[in-house]
């Protein structure tokens, strides 16, 4: 085919232009903080994001990275949401490599999903002190679920090296990090691709989506929030969550919800037609290249509540940019101690129904890493007798070469529970482990010794012994090292027995820890929230907060709630109350009598009482204070009152950015806790109750343990009684032995 003279004329100026655009780059040094240009029409601007690497080590717990001989592979793991395109990735790393090794020979490879990035030598410069550098990362291979390997690859000496010389180390500092540049990307208006963009699952940072309203919301528009916010927590669990509410106004940016009647709407929404039903739109912003609506419409505040909980029975098919709900069934009220996240007791249950991700259970490495399984338990729980856990594990590992011996451990909490020597002769075993009984309650933290608490950590580790030796340079003996795996077969099992559910109360521990007593019954059908007709926003915002902190202890949807604007003993008798508002009195100070006053006024406001202010007042925190209190309900001494209360707006900003993370206050304790810019200061104070129920035998033991001086006096009783009794008898024998 001959080409035109035109088409040999453009060929020419495009072999030119390019020959003169690749000398420009040759002669141009690349600058690093120059963004890589993205051709797509849509994306918006840059903006670059920070993460430590520390905080991308799997499991979140990592205090330290220590790359060794035998321990020389780290994995990290990071994500991006939906709706951000990353168009420049560099990892910034910061070393300490031991002194002894040998320059150059020693490296570290960074792999980015399995891909070879860059191999950096350890050159003689970075010897015993922190060496910094730059890796560049390859945009294009990064998916929504990322993981980097670092690999260190150390030598100390030319021949007869031993792996496990202590001289071969290499610790990542704390002050790496990695650096993504991002562009937010404007997605399609369509509702399948739910619970994204608005809920972050892909990366660990918390999930922020403002709430809108037209005006102050009214009981039944708040219990849609509060259904709406509680179903964000269930997907974002550990993560966190925070809902900022705004009133008929746009939020600043990012995606969020918002809620319209026919009769009520924020003025952006004027234009939205008229429904006939309860409906969910999925709209572009106002005035943004990339943010999304969620808009919760009806023709009243009932409808709207019916779409809240349509969208999180999670059994409609979503697609498109609307969805109409019609002939919608509302699911059974949960039974106690039912919630999703929650093992069960008296019953045996498999791994897979705990596990949360597949390949939870394998390890591979030369020393391969211990595996971790979260276990929530109910709270309350309270162990007498011969009570405890019993685990039936069954497991696979390769097998010890040689002289090599192998062991596999269990632990809770990080405290070993059982171990036992692997055979070489077999790659498989099945063990009968059990935590040993103890008495009463959970553990208000794993770091108890041997004993159960509300959050556990179940692992599992097979060490591998091997004898190394170096030789000599006349007699080199050589080792290669092959890689173990050991997996825990999801098909074992575990039975919790011998629990009774009891706890005395008032206890904020098992609220901050657990959201107890709300989660018994995970739905909230035992549950009646309080809160004033006209709370402002901050208010709002801390009963959302409160919801989804609740939902991510259950993995519940709180669909059963109720909300009420007014205490009465109508609305509020067999229920567990939360109480949201403002402080009902101005402390005088942070005493534990300033705290029972708190708790007194609480009372007294929920009976309609008239609250007495102290006579002086000679403290005011400077920005203001938040508390929680707990008590025993007025309406129903089965029922308790947990208060959420806060001084101004700088008083619901501190109480809200302690509910918006599950992991925040775990070491509150006391009935009341007292929250300011410089630390939680709790209180036990009023009046102590008890919820659930123990057997007779233990309620007698449990009433003279707390009161010695009673215990002394039976037991002198008994030692009364049972003296007589065998004077007696040695009077009646030797009667008998004198006829």
């Amino acid at each position: 085919m001959k080409l035109s003279k035109f088409s040999k004329a453009l060929m020419t100026s495009a072999l030119l232009l390019a020959a003169t655009v690749s000398s420009y780059a040759q002669q141009t040094p690349h600058d690093a903080s120059t963004v890589a240009p993205v051709w797509r029409t849509d994306v918006t601007g840059s903006f670059t994001q920070q993460t430590p690497l520390i905080r991308l080590v799997p499991g979140g717990q990592a205090t330290a990275i220590r790359l060794t001989g035998i321990s020389n592979i780290q994995y990290l793991d990071f994500g991006v949401r939906a709706d951000e395109l990353v168009s420049q990735a560099t990892l910034e790393l910061a070393f300490t490599a031991s002194p002894a090794l040998i320059p150059i020979r020693s490296q570290i490879n960074v792999f980015l999903n399995g891909q070879l990035q860059q191999s950096v030598p350890v050159t003689a410069d970075a010897l015993g002190k922190l060496y910094r550098t730059s890796v560049s990362l390859d945009p294009k291979q990064i998916k929504s679920v990322n993981q980097i390997t670092l690999e260190f690859v150390g030598h100390y000496q030319n021949i007869c090296e031993r792996p496990s010389s202590e001289t071969l180390w290499l610790n990542v500092d704390a002050k790496s990090y990695l650096s993504l540049v991002k562009q937010k990307v404007k997605i399609a208006n369509d509702l399948a691709r739910w619970p994204a963009p608005f809920i972050d699952t892909f990366t660990n940072n918390p999930t922020v989506i403002p709430f809108v309203f037209a005006k102050t919301p009214d009981s039944e528009t708040k219990k849609a929030a509060a259904i709406l916010s509680s179903l964000v927590g269930k997907h974002t669990q550990w993560r966190g969550a925070d809902f900022p509410v705004y009133f008929n106004r746009v939020p600043t940016n990012g995606h969020f919800f918002v809620f319209a009647t026919n009769s009520s709407r924020p003025a952006f929404l004027n234009d939205l037609p008229m429904v006939e039903g309860p409906q969910i739109f999925m709209m572009d912003a106002p005035e943004s290249r990339s943010d999304k609506m969620l808009v919760i419409a009806g023709r009243d505040e009932a409808d709207l509540v019916l779409a809240a909980k349509a969208l999180a029975s999670e059994d409609l098919v979503l697609i498109g940019d609307k969805l109409r709900i019609q002939d919608f069934k509302e699911s059974p009220e949960r039974q106690a101690y039912d919630a999703p996240n929650w093992v069960p007791i008296d019953e045996t249950i498999a791994f897979s129904r705990i596990m949360q991700y597949p390949g939870q259970l394998t390890s591979r490495g030369y020393a391969p890493p211990p595996v971790h399984m979260p276990m929530s338990i109910a709270p309350d729980l309270y162990m007498v007798g011969t009570g405890g856990l019993d685990v039936n594990l069954k497991y696979r590992y390769t097998k010890p070469e040689g002289g090599d011996q192998a062991q596999l451990r269990m632990r809770i909490n990080n405290y070993l529970i059982d171990s036992v020597n692997l055979s070489s002769q077999s790659s498989s075993g099945i063990r009968e482990m059990r935590l040993p009984s103890f008495n009463g309650p959970l553990a208000t933290s794993p770091s108890e010794a041997l004993a159960l608490a509300a959050q556990n950590d179940l692992s599992f580790e097979v060490v591998y012994r091997r004898e190394l030796s170096e030789g000599s340079p006349d007699n080199c003996k050589s080792v290669v090292l092959l890689p173990h795996q050991m997996e825990i077969d999801p098909a074992s099992t575990m039975t919790l027995n011998g629990l009774f559910h009891y706890a005395e109360m008032p206890n904020l521990t098992l609220f901050t820890q657990s959201a107890y007593p709300y989660s018994v019954y995970a739905d909230l059908s035992r549950t009646a929230a309080v809160i004033s007709k006209e709370a402002s926003a901050e208010k709002v915002t801390t009963l959302l907060n409160t919801m989804a902190r609740i939902a991510s202890v259950t993995g519940a949807v709180a669909t059963k709630l109720t909300v009420v604007d007014q205490a009465s003993e109508a609305a509020l008798d067999g229920k567990d109350i939360l109480f949201i508002g403002e402080m009902p009195i101005t402390l005088p100070d942070f005493k534990k009598e300033n705290a029972e006053e708190l708790q007194n006024a609480i009372a007294n406001s929920l009976k309609g009482e008239e609250i007495l202010q102290p006579e002086e007042v000679l403290f005011s925190p400077d920005g203001g204070v938040g508390a929680i209190v707990s008590l025993q309900s007025p309406f129903d001494s089965d029922r308790t009152v947990v208060a959420l209360l806060s001084e101004g707006q700088s008083g619901s900003y501190l109480l809200n950015e302690q509910l918006k993370s599950p992991s925040s206050m775990k070491t509150v304790a006391g009935a009341v806790a007292i929250i300011n810019e410089q630390s939680i200061v709790d209180f036990k104070v009023g009046d102590t109750y008890s919820i659930g129920d123990l057997p007779w035998y233990h309620k007698i033991w449990e009433t003279m343990s707390n009161y010695p001086l009673l215990l002394v006096l039976c037991a002198l009783i008994c030692a009364v009684l049972v003296g007589t009794g065998i004077f007696y008898f040695m009077r009646l024998w030797v009667r008998g032995r004198a006829k």
